[in-house]
């Protein structure tokens, strides 16, 4: 099999399970445990040109804070590290659309619309970061970018207590957009050095 087809089953494969298991997760949570409605919980009540509007906006306010802050010096290391890490899964523009649109969706779902319900806001928050990885108390560079992640995590479950998923599932989405999109360029541009 060559690595681009292999490179292509990987993507679908992680999108697949964030989509399908953990959206899954949170949408079984919400309706069967929960006993909330799904349409009620996703913000299907508020007019949709402004649950996208405010996603939008949000996606592009904190993924350009996050491209901004990845671009100072004292982050670079932090930013090729996931550019190595991420560049490659990414090679082409749809993987990184697919993945973010999954993650947008699925990861909201259960983290802001199941696990929020029970935690709140701040916790949840606390909770997406660290389990992403970005809290490590050994690397000072990483939490930096870990807490001014945090913070976008506590505006997009703030969004969501307010006007429901969808806003926040379009923020994140924007944000992976914004971010998988730099990661890609960065990775090409040191690997052709």
């Amino acid at each position: 099999m060559s690595e681009a087809r292999r490179t292509a089953r990987t993507v679908l494969l992680l999108s697949g399970v964030t989509l399908f298991a953990l959206g899954g997760l949170g949408a079984w949570l919400i309706a069967a445990v929960q006993e909330r409605g799904l349409a009620e919980v996703s913000g299907l009540g508020h007019p949709w040109w402004r649950s996208l509007a405010i996603g939008v906006v949000l996606g592009m306010i904190t993924g350009t804070g996050a491209l901004l802050l990845l671009r100072q010096p004292f982050l670079r290391p932090v930013a090729m590290r996931y550019a190595g890490l991420l560049g490659p899964l990414v090679p082409k523009r749809w993987h990184h659309v697919v993945l973010s649109l999954a993650a947008g969706i699925g990861e909201e779902l259960l983290f802001r619309g199941a696990l929020q319900h029970w935690l709140g806001v701040p916790l949840t928050a606390l909770l997406f970061v660290a389990l992403h990885g970005y809290l490590d108390p050994r690397d000072r560079r990483l939490i930096l970018y870990g807490l001014y992640l945090v913070v976008c995590m506590l505006a997009y479950g703030t969004v969501a207590r307010a006007w429901g998923l969808l806003p926040a599932m379009v923020a994140h989405t924007v944000f992976d957009l914004l971010l998988l999109d730099r990661l890609r360029a960065w990775h090409r541009s040191s690997a052709g050095e």
